[in-house]
């Protein structure tokens, strides 16, 4: 049996009257899992109920095997969960390298994080713009240093949220290679809306509906689906299976 890094259960998050997650799900240790469904479906609000960075209603997050429910994000990131917003959140002000030593000296310290931010140079494919300011790097150059945030802490658990949102078509075949580098060393989980991107890469895939698991499989599976393609998938939806 797989060890499994992530067990949710009835983990519910209400605005007003509204119930945004009720969600039951696992992960396995060494899984890049994908995570799609609709706007509005609940996937953003889960994975800050997963970082700490809001506190559920009610339910349990066991991480690594120890219950998590309503930790603070710095108890939840100094366990091994690292997460990549859907805005950008690089200090652009601050060198590239800067921005990357920041993230590893939470967990190393100094020295250590020094030589963890020039490592990540080389595997975000940043090296050459080290020294430069963050704000002058491109949008998709921004994406790979908050990926490279997120992860240059060595983390058991990366959260991504839309990391290829606004990239061109190469920019994004590099993100794959990207993260499946990064997921021979951590469990990935992605929320995406580009289906393209989700075939390169996911080896499983969860959908969302309304704050639930409406569907998990195989992306052949998902796409054999006739409720997810109807729902999801199909005319008037944001995703578009194309063959």
């Amino acid at each position: 049996m797989p060890e499994r890094i992530l067990e949710v259960a009835s983990l519910t998050k209400h605005f007003g009257g509204l119930r945004a997650v009720h969600l039951d799900l696992t992960v396995d240790a060494g899984e890049l899992r994908c995570l799609i469904g609709p706007n509005g479906a609940g996937k953003s609000t889960f994975f800050r109920m997963l970082s700490g960075a809001m506190r559920p209603g009610s339910g349990t997050v066991r991480f690594r095997g120890r219950d998590i429910t309503g930790w603070d994000a710095f108890r939840v990131a100094r366990l091994g969960m690292s997460i990549k917003f859907q805005v950008a959140s690089v200090l652009e002000e601050l060198s590239v390298r800067d921005n990357l030593h920041l993230a590893a000296e939470f967990r190393f310290g100094n020295r250590a994080g020094q030589r963890r931010a020039a490592a990540m140079l080389e595997v975000i494919g940043l090296t050459e713009r080290a020294d430069h300011p963050a704000t002058w790097l491109s949008h998709g150059e921004k994406q790979w240093l908050e990926i490279g945030m997120a992860s240059v802490g060595e983390p058991a658990l990366i959260l991504l949220d839309e990391p290829t949102a606004g990239m061109t078509a190469e920019e994004m075949k590099k993100t794959v290679r990207l993260l499946k580098r990064l997921n021979e060393a951590a469990t990935v989980i992605v929320v995406e809306h580009d289906m393209n991107f989700i075939r390169m890469i996911a080896g499983r895939v969860t959908v969302m509906h309304q704050g639930e698991v409406f569907a998990e499989g195989s992306m052949e599976e998902i796409e054999r689906n006739d409720g997810v393609r109807d729902i999801y998938l199909g005319k008037g939806s944001h995703y578009v299976v194309r063959r």
